[in-house]
């Protein structure tokens, strides 16, 4: 499921600032909440490690990854996000170990931060 619509502005490597709208008939919105529909967190995270997905594999120096969730830090999430609200990813690489790569960021509702919090990627791509 590809989450990220545009990414507004990248620095390979390091950064990333992706977007997304949350349409009303967004898959996720089924359920979530009735009567009161809500983005639900883990879409927060994932449009996360995507974006910041993006700025590590646009690192020109390494060849092609291929990336997955690894590992999930602290998140927290002090607003939500709904129907019709652009959601903006800004994601940071802030560390590299081995095949790993640390994530930090911040998705915003219409410039409301809904979450923040880390994500760690691994690069699981065969090696020759």
């Amino acid at each position: 499921m590809r989450l990220v619509e545009a990414i507004e502005d990248i620095v390979p490597g390091m950064s990333a600032r992706g977007l997304r709208i949350a349409h009303p008939d967004d898959w996720y919105f089924q359920g979530h909440f009735p009567g009161d529909p809500v983005v639900p967190a883990i879409v927060l995270i994932e449009l996360l490690a995507q974006t910041g997905g993006l700025a590590a594999a646009s690192d020109e120096r390494r060849a092609t990854p291929m990336l997955r969730l690894a590992a999930l830090g602290p998140f927290k999430f002090p607003s939500a996000a709904r129907p019709n609200q652009q959601l903006e990813a800004r994601a940071r690489v802030v560390r590299r170990i081995g095949m790993l790569i640390r994530i930090e960021g911040e998705v915003l509702a219409d410039g409301v931060e809904v979450a923040t919090g880390s994500v760690t990627l691994a690069d699981v791509a065969p090696r020759a």
